[in-house]
């Protein structure tokens, strides 16, 4: 914390810093920002919301599902999306890419995962692999459980149910919210009881379970590791709003990251606002590459003032 405190003392002194060439129009004020409800997705459209504010933006975050996302994003009613996970979204999005009303800027976050996964008890009694949990389906109940209805991952898992994949055609998949599936893989695992669920990196279950990823989904779900994590933005809002724009496309998380900010949103209740403030300020370090060339709303350097506002809220 000391050196962070240092550091932040350090970069506040530099007032000189690279401004971009001009500064948004009046009309960019409103910076909407969609969030998906997951804890990763909270967090991060959190810090987005913050650094935007502290520029002089007035932000918006509406929880909305994924396909109502990018509807409303084709429709200039959100502005930008912090939580395109390829490949398993890459259905949903594909459509709105193809006509344009939607486009990704960035990567954000790589080297993620995002497949089935088993408590490690389970692995160790050789549930390795998607093509084990057919084997397995009685002391399963043939269920998988998933997250919450029209999410990407859930999708991948009807699909495989569908068309019998893996021999899962006797299976079911059950639908709930983030915490009502982590809460059921909780007790599961204090009752020695086999499960299978959607599981992903960055997020605290990791550290509260001891959990295994499966093999053999990597042609659904991407390789082991492989996921990533992608910024996106309405068609035109670039060439409306650049210095907008080149900040949504600068940012970049780190999986360590998103776990600290996660783990505190869920274990400590606190505002995803407020831990994005508090992580932002122990890590001041990754402003200035997030800030290169942005400006205020009203053309001033970008990085001092952020600095300035993370400071007048603790």
């Amino acid at each position: 914390m000391r050196r962070a405190i240092i550091l932040l003392s350090a970069l506040l002194t530099c007032v000189a810093c690279p401004a971009a060439r001009a500064e948004d129009p009046a009309a960019c004020r409103t910076v909407r920002l969609a969030d998906a409800g997951w804890t990763d997705a909270s967090a991060v459209t959190a810090v987005g919301a913050t650094l935007f504010d502290a520029l002089g933006y007035q932000t918006r975050t509406p929880l909305l599902a994924l396909t109502v996302t990018y509807l409303t994003m084709g429709a200039g009613q959100v502005d930008g999306f912090l939580s395109n996970w390829e490949p398993s979204g890459d259905a949903a999005i594909a459509p709105f890419l193809k006509n344009g009303s939607v486009r990704q800027i960035a990567t954000n976050l790589s080297g993620a995962h995002y497949t089935l996964a088993v408590p490690d008890e389970v692995w160790q009694a050789g549930l390795h692999d998607f093509g084990d949990i057919a084997r397995w389906g009685s002391k399963l109940g043939h269920v998988i459980y998933g997250v919450e209805a029209g999410n990407d991952g859930n999708g991948l898992v009807l699909d495989m149910i569908r068309d019998d994949r893996f021999g899962l055609g006797r299976f079911r998949l059950v639908e709930s919210s983030e915490q009502g599936m982590l809460s059921q893989v909780a007790r599961s695992i204090e009752s020695h009881r086999p499960i299978v669920f959607l599981a992903w990196e960055p997020h605290p279950m990791n550290m509260r379970h001891h959990l295994r990823y499966l093999t053999g989904g990597d042609a659904l779900f991407g390789p082991d590791a492989g996921a990533s994590v992608h910024t996106v933005i309405r068609a035109g809002y670039d060439a409306a709003c650049p210095n907008a724009t080149r900040l949504l496309r600068q940012i970049r998380f780190s999986i360590d990251g998103e776990n600290v900010m996660m783990k505190a949103i869920q274990d400590e209740h606190l505002p995803p606002r407020d831990e994005a403030r508090r992580w932002l300020r122990a890590h001041p370090d990754v402003l200035a590459p997030w800030l290169d060339g942005v400006t205020t709303l009203d053309g001033r350097p970008g990085l001092p003032a952020v600095l300035s506002a993370l400071q007048a809220h603790r």
